[in-house]
């Protein structure tokens, strides 16, 4: 282990006393370079990028990298740390075998998002979790039409569709009602938002396949998001092209946790009823 990025959500509490315990600790170790953690595209030639954080810290992390494949370790400073798997600690006693590689990497899927808009260009983006049309008003039901390889597919009408990858099945598509697509799997769910339909269920498809969202009907405006972070307004006419994007999402993981264990623990999975 050459060089170490180290991200740092300064929002979060404990992060920049971690950040000022684990720099002397790394001295000899590797060397270090820090950041904060930004809207704009970070270029690194680090080995290594440990962030500071919770599981939204490394989604921004994701869009920071901007393709580049660098292992990505996450030290939980957020509630949940579904994604930021190690601790502070638990980064220190295993550093040896990170250093050497010998943890799992695993490549998660990432999505390219190219949002067109009627005569202003198109902007894009990086997904790592999901992508959410909805209504621009709040409490609006919205019409989304769907199409899937140039194929129409309908239209939903409720309170929008998601667009999710399997490291974001856990996240809004789970309290949608969507499938758990369990990483290392490539497919898509695409997932209506309360929709108004007693029929519309959601979908899971292969990844090579392009999907477009156009909000269409009634409402005057709407609004694409982007791992939960980023929005876009559109209007009529406007549209969301959705495909696989070229590059992976590498995330370290922890060989003390194991994915349905996690699932238990962090979402309490199959739980009884706490009777009486």
């Amino acid at each position: 282990m050459k060089k170490i990025m180290i991200l740092v959500n300064a929002a979060k509490p404990g992060a920049r006393e971690a950040l000022a315990s684990l720099g002397p600790w790394l001295e000899g170790r590797a060397a270090v370079q820090t950041a904060e953690l930004a809207d704009a595209i970070l270029h690194t030639d680090a080995n290594l990028v440990v962030v500071l954080g919770g599981d939204g810290s490394i989604l921004k992390a994701a869009r920071m990298l901007a393709g580049q494949e660098v292992p990505v370790l996450g030290i939980n400073m957020g509630k949940l740390g579904y994604l930021a798997e190690f601790t502070v600690e638990e980064f220190r006693t295993k550093f040896d075998a990170i250093a050497a590689g010998r943890l799992p990497v695993q490549r998660r899927m990432m999505l390219l998002v190219r949002c067109e808009k009627g005569g202003a260009g198109a902007g894009e983006y990086l997904v790592l979790n999901d992508v959410l049309v909805a209504g621009g008003e709040p409490h609006r039901m919205v019409s989304v039409a769907a199409t899937i390889d140039g194929e129409a597919v309908t239209t939903f009408h409720g309170d929008g569709v998601l667009v999710s990858t399997p490291t974001g099945s856990t996240a809004y598509c789970l309290a949608a009602g969507g499938p758990l697509l369990m990483p290392p799997l490539d497919a898509l769910a695409l997932v209506p938002i309360c929709p108004h339909s007693l029929t519309h269920r959601p979908i899971v498809v292969r990844p090579e396949v392009e999907i477009v969202l156009e909000p269409c009907g009634l409402q005057k405006e709407a609004v694409c998001v982007v791992d939960g972070q980023e929005r876009v307004r559109l209007s009529r006419g406007d549209r969301i092209r959705i495909r696989r994007a070229p590059s992976a999402f590498l995330l370290v993981q922890n060989p003390d946790r194991r994915p349905f264990e996690t699932l238990r623990q962090k979402l309490v999975w199959g739980q009884p009823p706490r009777y009486g």
